[in-house]
Formats: structure tokens, sequence, C-alpha cells
């Protein structure tokens, strides 16, 4: 029977694979979440600029306006964070991305040659049955004789 003798090395990096897969998963998730947020604000701030607008054109006093103004500056900061945010996670899953990529292709190698090692075993113990067969038929032959 074949033994791949570097059979634990190979589920480790089958181990490692699924955890990067997780933690790639994980950082897509929180990617996601925050480009949500991200779209939240934009929206909230485009609200916003069209209530002022629309605040404008109604007889309005300056300290309103100015509250709408301060509130759209504030909102246009929070973007701004958001947007870093998101950046930095996208960043975050780029690495991870190319981090699971590598162990991939270590995993990959190791089921390679184990593949190639058990081909060979099967040759080889293919080429020992024909031997074997072979002399028994040669015994067999001489008997005869």
């Amino acid at each position: 029977m074949y033994r791949f003798k570097l059979e634990a090395l190979l589920i480790h990096r089958r181990h490692q694979e699924e955890a990067g897969q997780k933690e790639l998963a994980l950082a897509r998730r929180k990617l996601s979440n925050e480009r949500e947020k991200l779209d939240r604000k934009k929206r909230e701030k485009q609200e916003s600029l069209e209530d002022l607008h629309a605040k404008k054109k109604e007889s309005t006093t300056v300290s309103d306006i100015l509250l709408y103004m301060n509130f759209i500056q504030r909102l246009s900061k929070e973007i701004e964070d958001q947007a870093m945010r998101a950046h930095k996670i996208a960043k975050i899953v780029d690495q991870k991305r190319h981090e699971l990529v590598a162990i991939m292709q270590k995993h990959k190698t190791l089921k390679k040659l184990k593949h190639k090692e058990q081909a060979a075993y099967q040759q080889k113990m293919m080429q020992n049955e024909r031997k074997l067969m072979d002399e028994l038929a040669s015994i067999r032959h001489a008997r005869k004789i």
C-alpha cells in the first residue's frame, strides 16, 4: 500500500488553505459592509443637498441654511473617513487574496507530487507483478518439460 511521506504537510497545507479562504471571505464581508455604509452616507448627503436647495427656494432663515451647510460638511468629512476605511479594507482583501493564492499553489504542488509518486508506485507494483507472473510462468513451463 502506498503511503505519501509528506502526508502530514499536505494535510497542514489543506488546513491553511481552508483557513485562508475563511479569512478572505470575512475580509470581503467587511469590505462589503464598509462600502454599503459609504453608499448610505453618500445618499444621505445627496438627499441633504436636495433638501437644502428646496429650503433655499422657500423662505428659510439663514440659521437653518447654516445648519444644513454644517451638516453637509460633517457628512462630507464622514464620507472621506468611510472611504479611507473601505480603501484600507480593500488592501487587506487584496493581501489575503495573494496569501491564499500562494498557499493554494503550495498545496497544489504537494498534491501533484503525491499523485506523481503514487503513479510511480503503482507502475513499480505492476512491474513487480509482471515479473512475478513471468517467473511463475517460467517455473510452470520448466516443470512441464
